[in-house]
């Protein structure tokens, strides 16, 4: 999904949480596909349809609990991974056939998939580099595993509290 339309998106579901109904075309235009991807790529083709359904239930049910401060396509991709999750489950408990399991349905990430990793990191990678040079460290040694204790949480809670600062200014959002 591109930037533009979660903005949209964002904004529509503001507006069906604020109780305007004329919003909800629009918004299921947007939701319906990326939810019936993600739910592919979580259980299978077979069930896709039906937990991406599930999904957008819950996501319209719960609309009024919408925080416009949030992103919505972050919000409806987490209700859309508890759904296909529940949907696992259930299957489980009935002992049907579920199709390949999570790990074997996306082995490989697609083209769309790896252009946004690509652009994730140097999106990281630039933000990072406004930061200072201690917190620059401080992040490096969080990855890396090369530093602990109380003091060294602190100063990574400083830092990544300064990041944040940092990704909004330049991107707009968490």
């Amino acid at each position: 999904m591109e930037r533009l339309e979660r903005a949209e998106l964002s904004r529509l579901m503001a507006r069906l949480a604020d109780g305007d109904r004329a919003a909800f075309g629009p918004a299921f235009a947007l939701l319906w596909p990326m939810l019936r991807s993600f739910a592919e790529r979580l259980v299978g083709s077979a069930d896709a349809e039906d937990a991406a359904q599930s999904a957008l239930l819950a996501v319209f049910a719960r609309a009024s609990e919408f925080d416009a401060a949030r992103d919505a396509a972050a919000w409806a991709l987490g209700i859309a991974a508890w759904e296909c999750k529940t949907l696992r489950r259930k299957r489980q408990r009935r002992r049907e056939e579920q199709g390949a399991p999570l790990e074997m349905v996306s082995s490989q990430a697609s083209p769309e998939e790896a252009l946004a990793e690509r652009d994730l990191h140097e999106a990281i990678r630039l933000t990072i580099g406004t930061l200072r040079p201690i917190d620059v460290e401080t992040l490096t040694a969080l990855t890396t595993g090369a530093a602990s204790g109380a003091t060294f949480r602190k100063r990574v809670s400083r830092a990544l509290g300064r990041f944040r600062i940092a990704w909004r200014a330049r991107h707009g959002s968490d």
